[in-house]
């Protein structure tokens, strides 16, 4: 696959934790830079499929019982 180039702006503190990731790494900028973005994409794809997941459950009435819902909050101390 032919690769395309594109730059960014960025102020210098994220500029430097980028480059110390990459470093600890053991990687290039250009490969963290990468990775972090088809993990955003990844992520983003992913969360557009359970949003649409959820809502076509809410259109056919699929609703968390209330008991499913308090056993939740309980999990995280609500």
């Amino acid at each position: 696959m032919p690769q395309s180039s594109t730059s960014f702006r960025t102020d210098p503190d994220t500029l430097s934790s980028l480059d110390k990731i990459a470093k600890d790494m053991g990687r290039s900028r250009n490969w963290v830079l990468n990775k972090a973005i088809k993990d955003f994409i990844e992520y983003q794809q992913w969360f557009k499929e359970q949003v649409q997941e959820g809502l076509e459950a809410a259109d056919k009435g699929e609703f968390a019982s209330e008991e499913e819902v308090n056993e939740i909050f309980s999990r995280f101390g609500a």
